[in-house]
């Protein structure tokens, strides 16, 4: 009865502890990584180009298509107007 009890327990404290680590698993990379800067680059080039890199490295990465094509639009923006690039994530 107790070895049941405990595999429970065991099981609750488990669970637990992938709920409150989740988030820190799925964090992308920040913006001024080596990835992001090559996805930031393959934008720059293309849409396919970046859909490409990003379902290639996906399992490495995790990049996100969406997150990276706006962060890209957010800079191209600022160099139009001149302004100073500042690194903003979105969350989800």
């Amino acid at each position: 009865m107790k070895t049941g009890m405990a595999a429970g327990l065991m099981n609750t404290a488990i669970v637990a502890t992938a709920l409150v680590c989740t988030p820190v698993a799925f964090a992308g990379p920040s913006v001024s990584s080596p990835e992001m800067k090559t996805a930031l680059a393959k934008a720059n080039e293309s849409p396919d180009a970046l859909r490409r890199y990003v379902h290639r490295t996906r399992a490495i990465y995790g990049l996100d298509y969406s997150e990276v094509m706006a962060i890209y639009e957010r800079q191209k923006q600022a160099a139009r107007e001149g302004a100073p690039v500042v690194a903003k994530s979105e969350t989800k």
